[in-house]
C-alpha cells in the first residue's frame, strides 16, 4: 500500500510507483468515488473505445484503393451475382 499526505490546500500527490503502473500523466482527469466515511477511491476518465479504435486498419481500405472504391465494387459484384442466379 502506498502512502500519501493531503496538503493544506486539501491537494494529494499521488506516488511515482501509483503514476506509473497506472500511466497517469499530468492533466488526466480523475474521479472520486466516495465509498463510505473511511474510504475513497480514485479511477482513471474511462476510454473512449469509439475514438481509440477511429482510423484503426486503414492502410487495409488504403491497400484496397479506398473505401468508397472498394463498396462500389462489392455493390457491382452483388449485382453481377443476381444477374446469374435469375438466368440460371
Amino acid at each position: 500500500m502506498l502512502k500519501t499526505r493531503l496538503s493544506s490546500k486539501n491537494q494529494i500527490v499521488i506516488p511515482k510507483e501509483a503514476r506509473e503502473k497506472t500511466k497517469l500523466q499530468s492533466g488526466n482527469n480523475l474521479f472520486v468515488h466516495v465509498i463510505d466515511q473511511d474510504h475513497i477511491m480514485l479511477s482513471k476518465e474511462p476510454v473512449d473505445h469509439v475514438k481509440a479504435l477511429e482510423g484503426l486498419g486503414k492502410e487495409v481500405w488504403q491497400a484496397l484503393g479506398g473505401a468508397d472504391k472498394y463498396i462500389k465494387e462489392e455493390r457491382a459484384s452483388w449485382d453481377r451475382k443476381s444477374l446469374w442466379t435469375q438466368h440460371s
